[in-house]
């Protein structure tokens, strides 16, 4: 019986393809704009600050060319929905107190 001499240790062979496999994506060269990153969280929170903030960095992100487009515009769109939301709950909180007040003087003129 013959026994074949096994192939000599190569780490590149074993590991290397591993390696390269696991070897993160490059990703792109431009920092993201801190304004935007913060508008995005307030645009919940406090819908103003964040429409604000997010203007902000659209207007920093046009001037600079940094990343985060995409947070400030969403920051922008979710502010301003949210701030429209906001004040349409108050106009209709307004007017349903003032028709209270009307009947309430209704009631009380009897």
């Amino acid at each position: 019986m013959s026994y074949s001499t096994p192939a000599p240790y190569d780490p590149a062979d074993q590991h290397g393809a591993l390696a390269q496999r696991s070897t993160p994506a490059p990703t792109s060269g431009a920092a993201t704009n801190t304004k935007a990153i913060v508008a995005l969280p307030l645009a919940f929170s406090f819908s103003l600050l964040g429409l604000i903030f997010g203007i902000l960095a659209l207007r920093e992100i046009g001037r600079t060319r940094e990343g985060g487009k995409g947070f400030a515009l969403t920051a922008v769109i979710i502010g301003a929905l949210n701030l429209l939301l906001l004040l349409l709950f108050l106009g209709t909180f307004a007017a349903g107190m003032a028709s209270m007040a009307q009947q309430m003087q209704g009631v009380s003129g009897l």
